[in-house]
């Protein structure tokens, strides 16, 4: 495991640092990929190569984010999850690489390994955080660089914060609200394309650290788990691989080979297939893809094809994206705790054996059972399946919403925290909006 001790850490230190009297390393940036694994459309990526001056590219593996207990028998990530980020990381190497440039990977805390790596980097530039675990991690790297300035750059919504006709601070807690604003006093800025070339790595800085990639082991999970998660169900919608490329390859397949988004309206609440919904949540997730690149492609769509309800609906359900988003911002907190954003008292009676019976598809209900099953073998579940489940746990149940939300963390393909939790303290009524109860039978 690469660490904050590690020799690859302290090689990759000494090589940077052995090189001061090198102009190119000098006004060396670093550019900390998080959860923006792609080269389109990348604001911070497009910020770091301002200047001609070189850049290193990093990522770094959290072992918190990953076999790590959370809520109530939950993992932060489970091993499937983990094989599609490792797949997502691999491809934006790749894509770095034959741009002149790689792609530095390390296992460890970013805020420990960072100023290690970055001891001779007058910048580190990275998308901003949303929640507050990320930015608790943002906030102690900015403390421990030396003469080294941290730069925040948003990035990852459709609307810029600017842009989304509110105040990002302080949106509607109403979803029809939020959209209606961003519509009608908002705009959505056009993508910022791929570099063609990146800025040189920093001289000297060919250490292992540009090679090397962990394995699921590496990670923290158990041989057994590792070896099924590389295993694809053939029961499942479609097969998921993490990265820029299969990503916008999706994007082409779906809404223009397969010619899908002019039915997107009537088709949305299907379960089964691949062709009832996009799917390209799991790497918007991770950020393998920009939702303004998806902006792009369906206006591209409405001109050449059809412009008609459901081609508006998938701008539509990014918007309901970009709502959870700024809600995150807006609210803190509030999106992770029992009583939610309007602060509800009212004690969570659900009892475990329920809970655990709801996690494996024991529960009795054909529906929620399916949906259940699904997850935990394939890492996703539809829309209308999630809607479902979710309510079921709340309202029939009576379990705490929040150890729903911990186990569509640790399995979900698409998991990031705004959209999970924002959804999950939604479905459970505890945002101000209309609560909606489903009916699985």
């Amino acid at each position: 495991v690469v660490s904050s001790s590690s020799p690859v850490v302290a090689e990759f230190s000494l090589l940077m640092s052995s090189s001061k009297d090198s102009s190119s390393s000098l006004c060396a940036k670093t550019l900390w990929f998080r959860w923006d694994l792609r080269l389109d459309d990348n604001l911070a990526l497009a910020t770091a190569c301002r200047t001609g001056s070189s850049l290193l590219p990093v990522y770094v593996f959290d072992p918190r984010h990953f076999n790590m207990p959370t809520l109530a028998g939950a993992r932060k990530s489970s091993a499937r999850r983990a094989r599609f980020l490792l797949e997502s990381v691999t491809n934006l190497r790749r894509s770095l690489e034959a741009r002149g440039s790689g792609l530095a990977v390390f296992v460890g805390r970013p805020e420990e390994i960072l100023p290690e790596v970055c001891q001779e980097c007058q910048e580190v530039v990275v998308q901003e955080a949303v929640c507050s675990e990320e930015q608790i991690v943002q906030r102690k790297l900015a403390k421990r660089l030396k003469d080294c300035k941290l730069t925040r750059v948003w990035g990852g919504s459709m609307y810029m914060p600017d842009d989304c006709g509110c105040s990002p601070d302080n949106i509607p807690l109403l979803f029809t609200s939020f959209k209606n604003k961003a519509e009608g006093r908002g705009r959505i800025q056009n993508p910022v394309d791929a570099p063609e070339r990146m800025p040189p790595l920093p001289s000297l800085s060919e250490g292992d650290a540009l090679s090397f990639l962990p394995t699921l082991q590496h990670l923290g999970y158990a041989e057994e788990e590792a070896a099924a998660a590389v295993e694809d169900d053939p029961r499942g919608v479609m097969r998921f691989e993490g990265g820029e490329d299969a990503a916008m390859h999706r994007l082409q397949k779906w809404m223009f080979q397969d010619d899908k988004l002019k039915d997107y309206f009537d088709i949305r609440n299907g379960m089964l297939g691949d062709g009832y919904s996009s799917k390209l949540s799991p790497w918007l997730a991770l950020g393998c893809i920009s939702p303004r690149r998806v902006w792009k492609a369906a206006q591209k769509y409405e001109k050449e094809r059809v412009k008609n309800k459901s081609t508006y609906w998938l701008i539509f359900e990014l918007t309901w994206r970009d709502f959870f988003i700024f809600m995150a911002r807006s609210q803190g907190d509030k999106i992770f705790v029992p009583g939610g954003i309007i602060g509800d008292k009212t004690p969570w009676r659900g009892r475990p054996d329920a809970l655990l019976k709801w996690k494996d598809g024991r529960t009795g209900d054909p529906l929620v059972d399916a949906n259940m099953r699904e997850l935990k073998v394939t890492g996703f579940m539809s829309n209308r399946g999630r809607q479902n489940v979710a309510s079921y746990l709340i309202f029939d149940l009576g379990v705490d919403w929040r150890y729903g939300a911990a186990h569509f963390e640790e399995h979900l393909l698409d998991y990031d925290p705004c959209s999970n939790w924002g959804n999950w303290v939604a479905a459970a009524g505890l945002t101000g909006q209309r609560v909606n109860k489903f009916n699985t039978k």
